[in-house]
């Protein structure tokens, strides 16, 4: 088949796989190659710390698509493929291998990249970063033989990873830094909830400590505090946070906490889009970078438009995440770098409530959900609306979210 543009996508997770599958969704009709450094085929990674860890699905089941499906859609996959240089002027790109391919149009669907500890004994066998399936599945095979596990970051990869192994019998201690884990995202009330949860689970949650020196021979047997506390383990998992993966530049690609995008997803260098992950974004009037699949998806979806129809369709999303731990779910909506009130709606001691974070206008910001399902909705509309509204009202739950009371602005 002979074609007139190439479209290059570098990094094939999600948002990666979702751009090339929209791109044929949308019409478009010139060669397509979705390239990556993993050799494994494109994959879900949530499951990785959770159904799949626990044996609940094989392999097969957390694949992004059927293998068959790049094939139906002409998708060219190169998987193994480590991309070393880019060239805007030119239009090409150089791999590790010494291969050189040119491109029309090039989409940077690159991810993030966990931040690594360096400490003493970080080299023993038995500790474990978790991102990639390569490593999902050595950590996978050698929990089989472990009794004690320490997370090291009570993030929501730590905190689920925490909630997954004490569901298949091991005792887990967590280790955070901070007072109150994640407070800058869902705030004190909300992270004071998850440490009671982890604790009322049986999972020891240590927190304003850190960990400072691992021991063992020739594998992990004892990880050691700040504060002095030493604690007994066979495997350790580090989770400290994520940063984008910006490698693939060139001078006059912006960068600041990410690639720099426009609301089409554009960079600073014509021709070349960046999505998910790597991205920063606007949102609401300044810029964000999040790590949640509903955006890589979205985000995908929306920049394969403008690819095709240039500046035809902007990015006008809501920020969402959901984590599941001791079969709870959690959902958050928005995103609030600051605000000036809570309002709880539910009861915490319930494990059932709300919480919305507003302004000093009372127009909510974020929200965040635990095991009420049926809130999702309208409060996605509440944060796209963007209107003032009564904060009893808003407390009420006699009264349905979607008759909350809208007031004028202040």
């Amino acid at each position: 088949m002979s074609y007139v543009n190439t479209t290059i996508i570098i990094g094939a997770g999600i948002a990666g796989v979702h751009a090339a599958e929209n791109l044929r969704n949308e019409g478009y009709q010139d060669r397509i190659v979705l390239m990556d450094r993993d050799s494994q085929l494109p994959y879900d990674r949530p499951p990785l710390s959770k159904e799949w860890m626990k044996g609940e699905i094989d392999h097969a089941r957390i694949l992004l698509r059927d293998p068959a499906i790049y094939e139906e859609l002409d998708i060219d996959l190169k998987l193994g493929v480590e991309v070393t240089g880019i060239d805007p002027q030119r239009k090409t790109l150089d791999t590790k291998d010494g291969s050189s391919y040119e491109w029309d149009k090039l989409i940077l669907a690159t991810g993030s990249s966990l931040r690594t500890l360096s400490i003493t004994g970080d080299d023993l066998k038995g500790i474990f970063y978790l991102r990639k399936m390569d490593d999902a599945i050595a950590m996978k095979d050698y929990m089989q033989h472990v009794k004690q596990a320490v997370i090291i970051g009570a993030g929501f990869i730590g905190a689920e990873l925490a909630s997954t192994l004490s569901e298949i019998g091991i005792d887990v201690t967590i280790v955070e830094r901070s007072s109150y884990p994640m407070e800058n995202i869902v705030g004190q009330q909300a992270s004071a909830y998850f440490l009671d949860l982890h604790r009322r689970n049986g999972v020891e949650v240590i927190t304003e400590d850190a960990i400072t020196q691992f021991n063992g021979e020739g594998k992990v047997e004892e990880a050691v505090t700040a504060g002095g506390r030493r604690i007994p383990c066979q495997a350790v998992v580090i989770g400290v946070g994520v940063t984008p993966n910006t490698e693939v530049s060139s001078p006059q690609l912006e960068e600041e906490g990410g690639y720099v995008v426009n609301a089409y997803g554009e960079t600073s260098v014509s021709n070349i889009y960046a999505v998910g992950d790597c991205t920063s974004w606007p949102y609401q009037g300044y810029p964000i970078r999040i790590e949640h699949w509903d955006h890589a998806v979205n985000h995908a979806k929306t920049v394969a438009k403008n690819v095709i129809h240039p500046r035809s369709t902007p990015y006008t999303y809501t920020p969402y995440f959901w984590s599941d731990q001791y079969h709870i779910r959690f959902q958050y909506f928005g995103h609030a770098k600051n605000w000036s009130k809570t309002v709880l709606r539910g009861s915490i001691e319930s494990d059932a409530f709300t919480i919305f974070y507003l302004n000093d206008q009372d127009i909510v910001k974020a929200a965040f959900i635990s095991n009420q399902p049926k809130h999702a909705l309208p409060t996605r509309r509440m944060i796209q609306q963007q209107k003032a509204i009564d904060t009893g009202d808003l407390a009420d739950e006699s009264i349905a979210l979607k008759k909350v009371q809208r007031l004028q602005y202040k």
